[in-house]
């Protein structure tokens, strides 16, 4: 689905992402933990070039999007993002949020759009608010839209950048919820949170970053129960 090949990404003199190579393969759930400034959000969004890399390669579903020649917007149509902001048109209903892309892009007729909304409005229990507007909704159930938003797409691969971060503790399960059904039906899935036991229960791969690079990597039993490098293990005696 996506390989990473020696990507770097410096902000001026700071190096933030040090030659990393990686690849995500179809229906995998790989989730990205790590100490905040370790370069979790900048890896996550070089891989639809919301951050361009200063050097190395993103190739996703066979294309090369480093490529200058490489029509970036489209391929964005295939890889849904969802932000810790919610980043909904406040002045627009919440089933114009969802429909817009999907006709401007021409992917679908307005009606079959509409349709194709309340279906996965029903998936996540907010049918009921298709003609409020975003200012009239909770945090969670703003997230909750915003991943439908990006699932109107119909992407072939997921990036939540800290999905529930910006919620309140009582909002996150529902987001989280979303996220373990998406899962479950097989959507291929990168995730940057600090909710480890959603990485816990949901990953099939948890890769630990510190200082720009992954520093190990391995499936949930492995990096939870058995983590092999102090770093790792000084991390996580923290946060669990």
């Amino acid at each position: 689905m996506i390989y990473v090949k020696n990507l770097c990404k410096s902000f001026g003199s700071h190096q933030v992402l040090k030659n990393i190579n990686e690849h995500i393969a179809p229906g995998e759930k790989v989730v990205i933990i790590g100490p905040s400034g370790s370069g979790k959000s900048t890896f996550l969004r070089c891989m639809n070039l919301l951050e361009r890399p200063t050097s190395g390669q993103v190739i996703f579903d066979g294309v090369d999007i480093t490529d200058p020649k490489t029509d970036i917007n489209k391929i964005r149509q295939h890889m849904g993002m969802v932000f810790q902001h919610f980043n909904l048109f406040p002045h627009k209903t919440i089933m114009e949020n969802i429909t817009l892309a999907p006709t401007r892009l021409k992917l679908m007729k307005a009606d079959e759009a509409k349709e194709e909304a309340l279906r996965l409005l029903r998936l996540v229990n907010l049918e009921e608010k298709a003609d409020a507007y975003p200012g009239q909704l909770s945090g969670g159930q703003k997230q909750r839209i915003a991943i439908v938003r990006s699932l109107a797409l119909n992407p072939k691969m997921m990036l939540f950048d800290e999905p529930t971060s910006a919620l309140d503790p009582e909002m996150v399960g529902e987001v989280l919820e979303v996220m373990k059904n998406l899962a479950d039906e097989g959507m291929t899935m990168a995730v940057v949170t600090h909710e480890m036991g959603f990485a816990r229960e949901v990953g099939t791969r948890v890769m630990f970053m510190d200082d720009g690079i992954i520093l190990e990597q391995g499936t949930p039993e492995e990096i939870f129960g058995n983590p092999k490098e102090a770093r790792t293990q000084e991390f996580l005696s923290k946060v669990l």
